[in-house]
């Protein structure tokens, strides 16, 4: 007999409710975009940990409903890293902000960037300032990033 995990029910509940938002032409450009936020803020402390990459790739599955696989995932990490080494990370967090905030999805984009960061140990200042760029970018204000981070985290909690 097979047992049901809880916190991966209310994480599946919570991306069905955000895959009826994405519900949009340009659900490829979305998730490419949101796979990045999340990538920058873990890159913001100097590296992607194992953590922070399992929480890009659980967040993608649930969000596209397994339409995004991992070998898909890896693709867009690898143009990420070209778009990071050649234009830097602060003026990728701007790209990806406005990106999001075009695609109509910058609170999706910086729910998954807020899964990322709470991955391994919490949300550091770099991270957190990580989270602000992109945020700011996409025209979310303080109160706003705060309340996204605020259901990331409970929904983190949740899920350990």
């Amino acid at each position: 007999m097979t047992s049901v995990n809880p916190a991966e029910t209310r994480l599946e509940a919570y991306a069905v409710a955000i895959r009826g938002a994405l519900a949009v032409p340009k659900q490829a450009d979305v998730y490419r975009h949101a796979i990045e936020a999340g990538y920058l803020t873990a890159l913001a402390d100097g590296d992607a940990d194992a953590a922070e990459m399992a929480a890009i790739v659980r967040s993608l599955h649930a969000l596209s409903a397994g339409l995004v696989v991992d070998w898909e995932v890896e693709s867009v990490l690898d143009q990420c890293n070209e778009a990071i080494g050649g234009e830097g990370p602060a003026a990728r967090c701007e790209v990806v902000g406005q990106k999001l905030l075009e695609l109509g999805q910058i609170e999706a984009g910086m729910f998954i960037a807020a899964l990322v960061a709470l991955a391994s140990n919490g949300i550091d200042k770099r991270e957190a300032a990580r989270l602000e760029a992109i945020g700011k970018a996409g025209g979310l204000d303080k109160a706003q990033l705060t309340e996204i981070v605020k259901r990331a985290r409970a929904l983190s909690a949740a899920t350990k």
